[in-house]
């Protein structure tokens, strides 16, 4: 038996740890060429090398029109399309009251959050547009439902969802699907970079479980399987979704 993306090539940004790291991994296991990319390139690397499958990695910085260009180009040569693109790459803000927060932060939490998407769009669905494809761009359930002291970047994740309905709508004809996944928190490295370490990331923790109905974070190990899912022919007539996987925080 083959996997259930045996043949496909994939791009996976923020692919270096996390939720990327666990997509990548399950993309290869189900039978992807996966692309790595990351802004730490030596941890994409790192990652690309224990896949197999032909799956190679490359530096890039989602968030510069000219680096995605690059990855597009590195894309195009190798394989000369792709089938799958994860929008995964992202960062956060440590919390703190909206108008603390500098223009120099929100701008860089934009580039990187959401004007990615549009590099995207740019240099890479031109590569998908002849066999369609898939598109899956990463959300948060603080989107939907946010939290006090991450108003930017919740925005940004907003705006993600935003993005995807509008996406899935205008590439329908070319048979490209776009959907979204809106994790719960995970302890990932974003976490990590939020909270800090210590005691205080300790007493954040525990108190975040208890928000979660199935009284544990998100995993990566459950995104991965949401994205396999999605970019999976078995969702090949859903496009416009947005998908929680959070263990049932948005009703909790």
């Amino acid at each position: 038996m083959t996997g259930r993306l045996h043949g496909k090539t994939a791009i996976v940004t923020g692919a270096g740890s996390g939720f990327g790291a666990a997509i990548a991994t399950r993309f290869a296991g189900e039978g992807a060429t996966v692309i790595c990319a990351d802004l730490a390139g030596d941890k994409a690397a790192a990652i690309a090398a224990s896949l197999g499958n032909g799956s190679s990695a490359r530096a890039c910085d989602v968030g510069d029109p000219a680096s995605v260009a690059a990855l597009a180009e590195y894309a195009r040569a190798r394989h000369g399309h792709v089938d799958i693109l994860v929008n995964n790459a992202a960062i956060s803000q440590r919390p703190k009251r909206t108008a603390k927060s500098e223009v120099a932060e929100i701008e860089r939490l934009f580039s990187v959050n959401v004007l990615s998407i549009q590099h995207m769009i740019v240099h890479v669905l031109p590569l998908m547009r002849e066999r369609g494809g898939s598109v899956i761009n990463m959300t948060s359930v603080t989107a939907i439902r946010p939290r006090p002291g991450m108003t930017w970047y919740n925005a940004t994740k907003a705006a993600v969802i935003s993005v995807t309905h509008s996406m899935a709508g205008e590439f329908a004809a070319d048979r490209i699907r776009v959907n979204a996944i809106a994790p719960g928190v995970s302890r990932t490295p974003m976490f990590d970079a939020i909270f800090g370490a210590g005691e205080r990331a300790e007493q954040a923790y525990g108190q975040l479980v208890e928000t979660f109905p199935l009284g544990r974070l998100s995993e990566p190990a459950d995104i991965a399987a949401a994205a396999v899912y999605l970019a999976s022919d078995e969702a090949s007539f859903i496009t416009g979704v947005v998908l929680p996987v959070d263990g049932g925080r948005l009703i909790g």
